[in-house]
Order: C-alpha cells, then structure tokens, then sequence
C-alpha cells in the first residue's frame, strides 16, 4: 500500500500502528479505547474489535489491578505517571499469564488545561523480569552449594576481595574462623600478602580469566605458628549482568600430604615404583602423549580384566574398547593441558571374561611434570564403585515400589478402620471405639511415613511437581496452626503473624512445611507446653519461624538436620521415632521455591527453624 506523503494525519497514524513499541489513547471518565496499535493489541492478547470500547470491559483481567485506578488518578491530577518493570496479568491464549512493562500514563491537555485523554506507551520486558528473577534463584542456589559442597568453596567481592562467604571446609583450609568472613582477604589472612596469591587474584580480576593452580605451596599461620601446605586451587571470577567482573569465586583442595608423600617417591624411582604396586587403590602409570603403560597395580589390571601383557602397550592399543568411549581422549587432554581431571561414579564398559559389563568408577587423571613444569606421565588411580551405584539404584527403586505398595493397602485399612469405629460406637462400646480410633491415627502416621517415602524418590528422579499460585501467607499459616492445636492438646502454639505477605509459591508445598516444622516442635519439646510461631517482612522476604523449648541441637550437629535420614542420636532414637526424612524434603521444596531454610539453637534450650520465600 503507498501512503499519501501529503496526508500527515495519515502518516502519523500509520507511524502509529505500525511502531513496534505498545502505544494506546483513552478518552473519556471511562477510559475508552480510541486508539491502539498492533503491538498494544498483541500486549494485551486481543484483536481490533476493543477499539471504541471501554478498557475495564475490554480487559476485565485488569478488574483487581491497580492500573485502571493509576488511570483515573492521572485524569484527576492531570500528573504523568510512569512505571518501570511492572507486573500486569493478561489473558493470552485464553490462559492468564504474567508480563513485566515499563510504561507511562501521559495525561493529554486542551486549551483549557483539562485532561481530553491519556497516551499510554509500553515496553514489554517481561524476558528482561524474568531473567532477573533467574539470576536472583541462581545467585541463592550458588551460596547453598557453597555451603552444601563436599569441597572448599568461598565467595571474594570486589576489587578490595571482601570475604562473603567460605564454607566450613575453606575456613578449616586457611586454619581461620567465621569471624574474617566480611573482612577483606589481605586483613582476615596477613601472612599472604607477600605470597604470590593476592597478585594472582587481581589479574583475575582484571582479565575476567579464570586461573588454576596444582600443587601451589602456600605459607599459612595457625596458633601463631606459619608452615607450609599445598593445595589445587581455582580463582574463577564472577560476572554481574553487565558483563563486568564482580567478585572471584575461590574452589580449593588441600593436598598437602599428597604432595610431600610424591616429594619423598621422587627420591627413589624403586621406592617410587614399590608404592604404586603396593598402594590398595586401583593405580597406572602413563608415560608419553601416547599414554604408553609403564606401570599397573594388580587391582588396575582387575578393572581392566587384563593381564601384564599390557605394560609398555599405549592405552588405546591395550584396552580397545576404551577408545569409543572419553577415557583416552581425556588423557590426552590432560597431558596436552596439564589440568588434573576428576569424575565421580561415572560409567564404563569393559570386557571381562571376554564378555563387555557396564561398570561405575570414580577416577582421577593426574598430570606428573618435571622441574620445568612439563608434563611427562600421568597417575591414574581409580576406584570400583559399580556396588555403590547399584545399591543406590536399588534403594530408590525399593523405595519408590514400596511406598506406592503399601499406599493402597493402608487406604483400604483406614477406610476399613473408620467404618469399623462407627459401628462400635453406635453400638455403645466406647472403649473398643476408642481402641479404633487410636489404630485410625497411628494409621494416619503410617501413611505419613509412606508420604514421605514417595516425595524423597520424587525429589531423586526429578519428578516432583510445583503448582505455584498467589497465596495470602498469614492466612495459611493460621489455618495449619489451627489445625495442629486440635492435634495436640498439650502445647499451645503462640502466634505472631505479621508479615502480610502474598508469595507465589506452591500453597501445598508450603504447608507440609509449615506442618512438619509445627509437628517436630510438638514431638521434641515432651517436656514444655508452649510453641512460638511467628512470620514477618525482611529484604523483600516473608521469613517464617517456629520455636520449641524441648531439648535442641548442638551446634555442630545443626549442619546435618536438614539430610536425608539424619536422626537424633543414641537412645534418643526410641524417645523421638522417625526416619528423619521430614527436614529434608523440607528443605528440598524451599530450596526449589527459591527460598532459604535453616535453623538456630543451643543444646538443651530448644530450637527455632526458619525459612523465607521471596514475596511477590
């Protein structure tokens, strides 16, 4: 189609429809649709068939927002109003969905300075929003595995190198305590600052590389005495969303008896060859890029289902059937890098007996470099732990096959059991009734048991399923408490709700959580009559406690409440009966609603656990 170039009116109004960004006019105290272009149209899911109508009929969703209000109180004030990153609801699809714009309501005068309409410009960032919120559950799954992860892991920010963080095992590797955590690095470890580290981290800083170090020697200070360790260690830097270096993530591995005991074989290639041979573990030698066998354990040779023949054979020509699979690829790539290479129960065929059996190993490929740090060999010791992997294959099944088994079955008693005590009692007998009753409820733990079961081997293979809605958080709360009090008649539960939150979250979810806190809190604290609940707003959080005054958890034992099956100890066990899965499925639904879950206590002064969800 031409456009008349004389036609202004009409070029405008085709720059109008046709610009990419959402552009609407409302004229009128009703806000009627005078105009709006197809990327609006698009916006709001609808056709032109709204233009000419009211926006609250043309866009009912819109009835319990706030933007129809916005609108009148622009056209009162005649003051432009302008949103950024907004939350709006709009039906797309014929499904309600969330949007995130940035926007402004721009009141339009006449001569007499009255307000004829509203121009409304949009910009659709809902892509934007939701990266965000990613980067925020990103950057909260980050500090958990900090603290979660079986290596030591700290967290430096900015060019001063604050400590942020550092797991147990990090700040048991410096020899510190908690207490240099919010201390620069150079303040909370003196003793470095002569040392090449602090150099190291500031060119990672700089150059956004990450850099790795094997073998470093490092001079640390303990009970006031310096010595030396050694350590591999990984400076990784952090990048915010402009693309720029905001921290430096600091992994680390104590190897200090390691290398001291490779020192003292260095000495004496026999002595050094004799160690191999009589190590336990599953051991090989490899010289050249070739990776030419120059030694092998008998154990090696077992998980290999070979014979001495293979030494002085190289890798590929030896054990054949390794070559479709990464294991020779991945040596060569140690030797050409000089990078260590770790993996964990990863999975092999390998032929023994002449017949091909799949096998689980965890592994290690370790470079061996000369004084001028070139690699001429690597050690590959290994372990065995197809057993392991089977076992925990089993396990799961037998878990998951089991509780779906016993879940019908004890239905049917239930229903059985409920029938059964209506009977009775109609019948006058009161005690066998009662008698009835209490099975009814030790059936209700049975199936609570068989519950938790089922949701540990959904949490395992992935398949737990989240159905998150709008949800008053105060209001839920209340209602669980309510019911828990009916439960038990011995404590009463104290409640201060003051958060008035609405989270978008799964509300079943949330409240077996909320119940599980409330029923551990009635269970260990036997010897009180009161249990604290309370919620409140922090940062943007709706945080949630329950405190007991029963018999608490030690401090360094508090690390463990939340893992699978962690029980208390001794003949506590027999007081306080469970299979200690209730805390970790817990903590499982929290972590995966992008919350945090914990807990505080002093042993024998009872227990406060805690979690908090971002509120919408």
């Amino acid at each position: 189609m031409q456009t008349n170039l004389a036609d202004k009116a009409n070029i405008f109004n085709t720059l109008i429809e046709e610009s990419p960004m959402p552009i609407a006019l409302y004229t009128g105290e009703n806000m009627i649709i005078e105009v709006a272009n197809k990327a609006m149209l698009k916006a709001w899911g609808r056709d032109a068939s709204v233009i000419g109508k009211e926006l609250a009929l043309a866009l009912p969703e819109l009835k319990d927002q706030p933007f129809l209000d916005i609108l009148k109180q622009v056209r009162s004030t005649g003051m432009p109003y302008e949103a950024k990153e907004d939350k709006a609801v709009l039906l797309n699809d014929n499904v309600l969905q969330t949007f995130y714009f940035d926007f402004t309501y721009k009141p339009l005068l006449d001569s007499d300075g009255n307000v004829w309409g509203i121009l409304n410009n949009a910009t659709d960032v809902t892509e934007l929003v939701n990266a965000k919120f990613k980067v925020e559950h990103s950057e909260a799954l980050l500090r958990q595995m900090i603290y979660d992860a079986p290596v030591a892991i700290g967290i430096l920010k900015g060019r001063d190198l604050i400590i942020e963080d550092a797991n147990d095992d990090l700040l048991k590797i410096w020899r510190k305590s908690k207490a240099v955590i919010g201390l620069k690095l150079l303040d909370g470890l003196p003793e470095i600052a002569n040392q090449p580290f602090p150099e190291l981290l500031q060119q990672v800083y700089n150059s956004g590389v990450a850099h790795y170090g094997y073998e470093t020697k490092a001079r640390l200070e303990h009970n006031g005495v310096e010595d030396d360790f050694y350590f591999n260690f990984v400076y990784d830097p952090i990048f915010g969303q402009d693309g720029e270096v905001t921290g430096i993530m600091v992994v680390a591995n104590e190897i200090t008896l390691q290398v001291v005991s490779k020192m003292e074989a260095a000495k004496s290639e026999e002595r050094f060859r004799n160690f191999m041979y009589d190590i336990p573990m599953a051991t090989a030698y490899y010289e050249t890029e070739n990776m030419v066998i120059s030694l092998a354990n008998d154990e090696m040779l077992r998980f290999w289902g070979k014979d001495k023949s293979v030494i002085g054979k190289t890798v590929a020509e030896a054990i054949p059937e390794l070559n479709l699979q990464p294991s020779v690829e991945t040596l060569k790539k140690v030797y050409q890098t000089g990078i260590s290479y770790h993996a964990d129960q990863e999975e092999f065929l390998v032929i023994i007996d002449g017949k091909e059996q799949k096998r689980w190993f965890s592994f290690t490929y370790k470079p061996i470099k000369d004084a001028n740090g070139q690699v001429y060999a690597i050690i590959h010791a290994a372990t065995d732990v197809t057993k392991l992997v089977q076992l925990q294959q089993q396990k799961d099944e037998f878990l998951g096959i089991a509780s779906h088994e016993l879940k019908t079955p004890v239905t049917s008693i239930k229903a059985y059991a409920q029938v059964l005590e209506r009977m009775i009692r109609s019948e006058g007998d009161e005690k066998k009734a009662t008698m009835v009753r209490k099975m009814d409820q030790q059936l209700n733990r049975l199936t609570g048991l068989i519950g938790d079961l089922l949701d540990v081997t959904k949490i395992q293979s992935g398949k737990m399923t989240f159905n998150p809605i709008e949800f008053d958080f105060d209001a839920v709360v209340e209602d669980i408490v309510d019911e828990m009090q009916h439960i038990s008649s011995k404590h009463k539960i104290i409640c201060n709700l003051e958060s008035n939150a609405i989270v978008f979250a799964d509300k079943e979810r949330i409240g077996q959580v909320i119940t599980n806190f409330l029923s551990n809190a009635i269970k260990y604290s036997t010897d009180a009559d009161e249990i604290d609940v309370a919620t409140y707003s922090q940062d943007g959080e709706v945080i949630l406690s329950v405190r007991d005054y029963g018999i608490g958890i030690s401090e360094d034992l508090q690390h463990l409440v939340f893992d699978q099956f962690y029980r208390v100890d001794g003949n506590l066990q027999h007081t306080y009966p469970g299979l200690g899965l209730g805390l970790y499925i817990s903590a499982e639904i929290i972590k995966s609603e992008g919350g945090r879950i914990w807990v505080e206590s002093t042993a024998g002064e009872g227990a406060t656990f805690f979690f908090a969800l971002k509120i919408k």
